[in-house]
């Protein structure tokens, strides 16, 4: 069982695109997989159309409330745990919890499942929730689209990440890698960007780049994984899935 963190502090590079296209790339191979809307914004909830009586905030909120309740399917492979605007209030409830940043890993110990991977979909705020889904989290996978500000934002990912671990709140959280995510592939810009990432990135960058196409603003105003609607747009989630699979292994 892998679970994996998708997170950057910046805002529009693609974290709940990827989270919904690698468990499309995971399901193509009949593997199961949990997605978490682990962000107020619940983009991942409503691009797949999920809703269940019991969501994320009532997860963090209500100690009777366990994983399994939460969970909905969205297809055989992939099952998802949906979030809704309620949970914005979630960042200042917590702080008045015992152990907070500890919440979904105490409620996930108690999780029996069949899941191959969980994957975790993230707020830019590097708060509370944040915090609960790295201290859940086997590794964690960066996203950036081709912009400066994407770079600094993984920065300020590894100094949470280091404070945690200061803190004895995480043990074994691993980088499993840094995804380009909505490149372009013609600019000057877009070539010198990606010269400078892989200069300074080297062996933490997949191989795979999901280059920027409509295809996958479509596949999401439909309601689909990429999977669903443009094979030639989802090989690149296939290769992505290879190499988290090496890199677990």
């Amino acid at each position: 069982m892998t679970v994996i963190s998708l997170i950057n502090v910046k805002g529009g590079v693609g974290k709940t695109a990827t989270a919904i296209n690698l468990a499309g790339a995971i399901a193509d191979q009949k593997h199961k997989v949990l997605l978490i809307d682990n962000d107020s914004q619940s983009s991942l909830s409503q691009i797949l159309n999920i809703k269940n009586k019991f969501t994320m905030y009532d997860l963090y909120s209500n100690s009777k409330v366990e994983f399994s309740d939460c969970i909905a399917k969205y297809n055989e492979y992939i099952h998802v745990i949906p979030n809704t605007i309620e949970s914005s209030v979630l960042e200042r409830e917590l702080y008045n919890k015992k152990c907070p940043e500890h919440i979904l890993k105490s409620k996930y110990k108690n999780f029996s499942h069949d899941y191959d991977f969980i994957i975790i979909d993230n707020s830019p705020f590097l708060g509370m929730m944040v915090q609960n889904s790295l201290c859940m989290s086997n590794y964690y996978m960066e996203i950036i689209d081709n912009s400066p500000s994407a770079l600094q934002g993984l920065n300020m990912v590894s100094k949470i990440v280091n404070e945690l671990k200061e803190n004895l709140l995480i043990e074994d959280l691993k980088l499993i890698g840094i995804l380009r995510n909505r490149f372009e592939k013609r600019t000057v810009f877009s070539r010198q960007f990606t010269e400078v990432t892989e200069e300074a990135l080297k062996d933490d960058l997949f191989s795979a780049i999901i280059y920027d196409s409509v295809k996958y603003k479509e596949a999401t105003a439909m309601n689909k994984t990429i999977q669903e609607y443009s094979n030639k747009h989802a090989k690149a989630y296939t290769e992505l899935y290879y190499e988290i699979l090496d890199r677990v292994k």
